[in-house]
């Protein structure tokens, strides 16, 4: 069973710091270097500065971004800036926002959950890591010696009754509410009472946990935990790093909303678009939808599309939409024979497989796949990129089923990357768990 615990976190002091979306960013990997800067120039104490610091020149192995991350999380705790709870709690987080025409609200609580393996015990990821991500995360860790960002979980809650419990739990007026650079409403209660809390450790007792974001930064608290106790044999019992703070969503809650990560592609080798049409010929139904389509129109088609595994592909030099419709199943026995046969079911499986491998020539295994990929949510961004030039091709999808993620991590498997976008993302700095 996941175990879970309340915790007495960090959260920036509102006596010191009157408005929290000065101060607060979204998840570091979703951060351009613009809106890196940005963050940077909006408030001194932006916990860009601590999650997502700048390289400098100059800098060396004793002075870099994360040493200077340390350096601002204990003068910002020193100064008041940063104030502990306290007394040990679980956090009652809230995102209101807007969703095509129409607004939604997603509750879950954050609380701290013990570390395990995935190879084992109640904890599933359910999408693959890379070792950059987790190199740079574990730095961050080593020097800050905290959790400055929340792992988002999924549970399942089919008669409800977490969430049910939840909204009793929220029922005054929230101690943090503002809204966000994207208009998402943000709100946190901040729960102390043991029975309170106890009663909620009791309903998520028998309960596994589904990552949906953070799978990095999970596998980097496990890094941490193993490293810490493995140079320091004299730490034992149940300590602070063997717990990552986490934000717990209810699978049922009708907030929770995935939106798929279209495909960007580039640097194709001997770039010949007649050939790439043909050869997707052979295995897909390709339809031109037109030239000069607007994103709504192509975006309709593919949402409506009754079809399984159908796509939308943009190509920028004919400024073209091509709908292609899988039609020859045996492409599937060949791709996924000997790699992976679980994504044989998922469009983000088949894209990557058969289209942007077999086809496109670009593997999962080349050292810098981010040379050739880019993941976007915004269609229209996507075209931009494209029309632009810096990217070749544009390949659409429709959102990932939360029961695709349920089936494919309850088996042990993972998605290829970014096969999920849960929206919203969840915001750095509301809450920090120091390890400490």
């Amino acid at each position: 069973m996941a175990i879970i615990k309340p915790f007495q976190g960090l959260r920036y002091n509102q006596e010191v710091i009157s408005d929290m979306s000065s101060v607060v960013t979204p998840p570091y990997d979703v951060i351009s270097p613009d809106g890196q800067e940005r963050y940077y120039q909006i408030h001194p104490n932006n916990i860009i500065r601590l999650d997502f610091g700048k390289d400098i020149p100059g800098d060396t192995e004793k002075t870099n971004k994360y040493t200077r991350a340390a350096e601002f999380l204990s003068n910002w705790r020193k100064q008041g800036i940063l104030k502990q709870e306290d007394a040990p709690a679980i956090y009652i987080y809230d995102q209101e926002f807007l969703s095509g025409n129409r607004w939604f609200s997603r509750r879950g609580f954050i609380a701290l959950v013990k570390l395990e393996p995935f190879d084992k015990g109640y904890i599933y990821p359910h999408e693959q890591t890379l070792p950059g991500p987790k190199a740079d995360r574990l730095k961050l860790t080593q020097s800050c010696q905290a959790n400055l960002s929340s792992i988002f979980a999924l549970f399942p809650d089919g008669n409800n009754e977490v969430d049910s419990y939840l909204s009793t739990m929220a029922v005054s007026k929230p101690e943090v509410d503002f809204t966000d650079d994207t208009g998402v409403k943000n709100k946190l209660w901040v729960i102390k009472e043991k029975q309170t809390i106890d009663r909620l450790v009791t309903l998520m007792k028998e309960k596994p946990l589904f990552i949906a974001d953070g799978h990095h930064r999970y596998e980097t608290s496990l890094a941490y935990k193993e490293q810490m106790r493995k140079e320091n044999g004299r730490l034992s019992g149940d300590l602070p790093l063997d717990y990552v703070m986490m934000v717990c969503v209810s699978m049922n809650n009708p907030g929770l909303q995935i939106l798929p990560a279209h495909r960007l592609i580039r640097n194709i080798n001997d770039y010949n678009f007649d050939r790439i049409l043909k050869s997707l010929k052979e295995s897909f139904t390709v339809e031109l939808i037109g030239k000069g389509c607007c994103v709504e129109e192509f975006m309709s088609r593919l949402n409506n599309e009754a079809e399984n595994h159908t796509f939308v592909m943009y190509v920028g030099q004919e400024d073209a939409y091509y709908k292609l419709l899988l039609s020859n199943e045996k492409l599937l026995d060949t791709v996924f024979a000997n790699n992976h046969p679980e994504w044989r079911h998922l469009d983000a499986g088949i894209l990557h497989s058969a289209i942007i491998h077999k086809i496109l020539g670009i593997h999962s295994t080349d050292a810098a796949i981010k040379e050739y990929v880019k993941c976007v949510k915004e269609e229209t961004e996507a075209v931009s990129l494209v029309k632009s030039g810096q990217y070749q091709l544009a390949f659409f999808l429709r959102p990932t089923r939360i029961e695709q993620v349920r089936e494919i991590a309850m088996a042990r498997k993972v998605m290829p990357p970014k096969s999920t976008y849960f929206y919203p993302k969840l915001i750095t700095g509301i809450v920090i768990n120091s390890l400490n």
